[in-house]
């Protein structure tokens, strides 16, 4: 069996087997990826999981001192959508609503509430899983901070402007 895939390759024109060499290198290249993404998790894998696990006790600390929230927990569930489908595709973000969305928080719970509905998610790149998933900080801070070389970091400093101004602890 072996014999004959070497046959085959053998008889392909020369183009077609740097196709073979360069696709078969990027899935192995792929898996490897992955698999050593799993093993050994990154600080940024480490922090989005923190960052989880606490934002449950955040949320019940900031209600014990009396913080209520702005919205239902439905509303900060189609923020969070809004946020994701605003920032996920690699052409036609838009940023602008990212922006104004998450100017709408009102308090460090409203961030926290929304922190919570956007949880881990995956960016795509065409269409293609890029990277591993994020929380909403990581995700915004990727998009709207270093996209273009960090010319659409203004956005991240007028959302954290905007939370300074209202009280809110949070920055992106």
């Amino acid at each position: 069996m072996a014999g004959k895939v070497y046959q085959y390759y053998k008889d392909l024109p020369p183009w077609a087997k740097g196709v073979v060499v360069v696709g078969g290198a990027l899935v192995v290249y792929m898996v490897g990826s992955r698999i050593y993404r799993g093993l050994f998790p990154s600080a940024e894998q480490k922090k989005n999981k923190e960052l989880a696990k606490n934002v449950d006790a955040e949320i019940a600390n900031l209600q014990r001192n009396g913080q209520k929230p702005s919205f239902t927990d439905s509303n900060y569930v189609t923020f969070a959508n809004t946020i994701y489908n605003s920032m996920r595709f690699a052409v036609g973000d838009d940023y602008g609503t990212v922006e104004t969305t998450m100017k709408r928080m009102k308090n460090d719970i409203d961030v926290a509430k929304l922190i919570k509905a956007f949880g881990q998610r995956q960016d795509f790149f065409f269409g293609i899983p890029a990277g591993s998933p994020m929380d909403l900080f990581t995700f915004v801070q990727k998009e709207l901070g270093n996209d273009f070389g960090g010319l659409t970091n203004y956005r991240v400093r007028r959302i954290n402007d905007d939370w300074k101004k209202k009280g809110i602890s949070y920055q992106i």
